[in-house]
């Protein structure tokens, strides 16, 4: 291999003094700091009279790394001077991994005392777009800047592939532009410097998990070798388009744009990219920092992430960051505010550790199934290691229309869920529900599991029952709630659910329902009731006024989707009740119509519509239902059909039922006709 000879300057520029016409030279190779050339063939012709023609032809060169074949460089108005050469005017075609031109507009300085080299290359073809190349060489170094527009990102990606750039395989679409700058030297490739913005941009996998549409991205940085890898420093704005990222779905605006400045690492043969660190922020909605390594083109793009939130905007925040995360569950639609600060870690795409600061945050279900008002504290859960505590407090709530007053809640967390550390204490209208135990978490299998045992101190019926727009109920409601558990999709009572209400007592047990918040719950359960007041019960429903207590069982109660399915009830009045015993003629009327007897309707045709109510011995009513269809019972066998009533004294009034099977679903219009006041229809 040979070193350019700078005799051969003076010869060529003797050559000219002699007004030689043409001069051909050949080397076999020729290299610099920064390049080398093989199979080179120089011609130089001067028998035109106003300017040189030069032809160079390389069969291979080498440069800042890259190889080059069939280069060939005319030059129709070359000058060639003492100190330099110039070509104002030249075309230049040549093949490489990256481009294969023909007609390339070309011009160069070259001086021959500092061996200095600049190369200017216009319209060169790239991507679909054009670029302008500037190549400056300086001794040891040299510096290419490209200027480009409209540039294909599927096209650039395809080259980047030839280069042996390893990306994700993804479908891109749009275009970009801006500048590029490379520096390098002797040992090959520097730095890369950009400006660049891209238009309409998108991408897309194979999945479906990663994509992106008219993306309208800003970016510079420098980008630095380090053997196969690379390191960057860099900015990036996303001002418009969408992107998604399973379960992230986010839109870009110019008031709203999502910003980053990193400093990152790209692993190439591991495909990976290690944020060393990297600030964001998205005006209105969050800001903060995230360090970490995530595999792009992966199953898993999220290896390892730390998010710092210095600060989170609601509702904004949960809109664009949160909600996804929640999409088909009760979650997914609430009405949010306040603020958060935080820091989140995941590893292998999943949460590994949570520490959030609540600052004023409330939340509630849009169509008003629950929500909380003014939520404050700190909460605090990790996958591993020592259990975390938390305290959580806030200023009101509600479940459905049920208001709870302001509370303190003191938590344990630990990898597979939370626990209450103390009672928690929370009025409830004008009661108080004490909840002594609840654990939440997950299963061996990752189900959602939780277990609540509470109390609820006696609260009015008349509050409650108007808080859930039933009609106005008297006296008051207060039970025991005995750990209520739920796992594998099912929850169970795990003692007798004690409700007292309507100055008796209701007992639940054996409560199973399955999937409760599936489409299709199945419930099932049995039932007591003791003692229950039947003034109050009958003057709330409308049902026409009786006195007396009420005693009843309802076994083997089966539901489906909250529709009544099977189950075989009785209720009757207590042996032992004491109490003053009277019902008036409505009640009557309704008693007859649920049994199919029309007594009620004869009642206020006859004598005995003078009197307003009447003395009665007991009274009762049994169903059995199944397949739809109810069997009907009363109180005692008559020798046709059954008492429903049983009178006693004068007036002496028995109602006695004839219908021994009754449609369910006419039972139950009868019994909303009822209950509305109207006069229900039997036939």
């Amino acid at each position: 291999m040979s070193r350019w000879p700078g005799g051969i300057v003076l010869l060529l520029l003797a050559c000219t003094a002699s007004a030689i016409d043409r001069v051909q030279l050949g080397w076999a190779s020729l290299e610099a700091a920064a390049w080398a050339a093989r199979d080179i063939s120089l011609e130089l012709d001067w028998s035109a009279a106003d300017a040189g023609r030069l032809t160079l032809s390389i069969g291979q060169l080498e440069i800042g790394g890259e190889r080059v074949t069939g280069v060939r460089l005319v030059c129709n108005a070359f000058e060639l001077l003492r100190d330099a050469a110039h070509c104002r005017e030249g075309t230049l075609a040549l093949a490489s991994a990256w481009l294969e031109a023909q007609q390339i507009p070309v011009s160069f300085d070259y001086r021959f005392d500092t061996g200095s080299l600049k190369v200017s290359l216009a319209r060169v073809p790239l991507a679909s777009g054009a670029v302008q190349l500037v190549l400056h060489q300086q001794a040891d170094s040299w510096r290419l800047e490209a200027a480009f527009g409209e540039a294909l990102l599927s096209q650039l990606a395809a080259l980047a592939a030839k280069a042996g750039v390893k990306l994700p395989a993804f479908e891109l679409s749009g275009t970009a532009s801006g500048r590029v700058q490379l520096r390098g030297g002797a040992q090959g490739l520097r730095d890369i410097d950009w400006e660049l913005e891209t238009q309409q941009a998108g991408y897309s996998n194979a999945e479906g998990s990663q994509a992106a549409e008219a993306l309208a991205l800003t970016s510079r940085g420098r980008a630095t070798p380090q053997g196969k890898d690379w390191q960057v420093q860099a900015s990036l704005a996303a001002r418009n388009g969408m992107l998604y990222s399973d379960p992230l779905y986010l839109e870009f605006t110019p008031a709203q744009p999502l910003e980053f400045d990193a400093r990152l690492r790209w692993r190439t043969t591991a495909a990976e990219l290690l944020l060393d660190s990297l600030d964001f922020r998205q005006p209105g909605v969050t800001r903060g920092r995230v360090e970490g390594v995530l595999a792009p083109g992966a199953e898993r793009p999220l290896r390892q992430l730390s998010v710092a939130l210095d600060e989170a905007l609601l509702p904004a925040f949960y809109a664009n960051w949160v909600q996804p995360w929640f999409a088909g569950g009760v979650l997914e639609k609430l009405d949010t505010g306040g603020r958060l600060q935080g820091r989140v870690q995941i590893e292998d795409g999943r949460p590994r550790a949570v520490r959030l600061a609540l600052d004023g945050v409330s939340f509630g279900e849009r169509s008003g199934l629950f929500g909380v008002q003014e939520l404050d504290g700190e909460l605090a859960w990790n996958a591993g290691g020592e259990p975390q505590r938390s305290r959580l407090a806030w200023q009101g709530a509600h479940f459905h229309q049920l208001l709870l007053g302001a509370a303190a809640l003191q938590l344990e967390t630990g990898p597979h869920g939370l626990r209450i550390r103390e009672p928690l204490k929370i009025p409830l209208l004008d009661g108080r529900l004490h909840v002594e135990e609840f654990e939440l978490g997950r299963d061996a299998e990752g189900a959602v599991r939780w277990l609540l045992d509470a109390t609820l101190t006696p609260v009015s019926m008349q509050a409650f029952s108007n808080a859930l727009g039933w009609p106005t109920m008297g006296g008051s409601l207060s039970g025991m709630v005995p750990r209520v558990g739920y796992e594998k999709g099912e929850l169970t009572l795990g003692g007798t659910l004690l409700v007292q209400a309507f100055d008796g007592a209701v007992t639940v047990r054996n409560l199973r329902i399955r999937q409760p918040l599936g489409l299709v719950p199945r419930l099932w359960a049995d039932a007591r009731l003791e003692g229950l007041d039947l003034d109050t019960l009958t003057r709330t429903f409308s049902f026409g006024r009786i006195e007396g207590r009420l005693q009843g069982e309802v076994k083997d109660l089966y539901m489906e989707a909250w529709q009544l399915v099977a189950f075989d009830a009785h209720f009757e009045t207590p042996p032992d009740d004491d109490s003053r015993h009277r019902i008036s003629q409505r009640a009557v009327d309704n008693i007859s119509n649920l049994g199919g007897s029309g007594v009620g309707g004869a009642v206020s045709r006859s004598f005995m519509r003078v009197f307003e109510d009447f003395p009665y011995k007991r009274l009762g009513i049994r169903c059995r239902l199944e397949n739809g269809v109810c069997h009907m019972g009363g109180v005692a066998p008559a020798r046709q059909g059954y008492y429903l009533v049983e009178g006693q004294l004068l007036p002496r009034l028995d109602v006695i039922g004839y219908a021994e099977r009754v449609a369910w679903s006419s039972l139950v219009e009868r019994l909303v006709a009822i209950t509305r006041g109207e006069t229900p229809r039997i036939e």
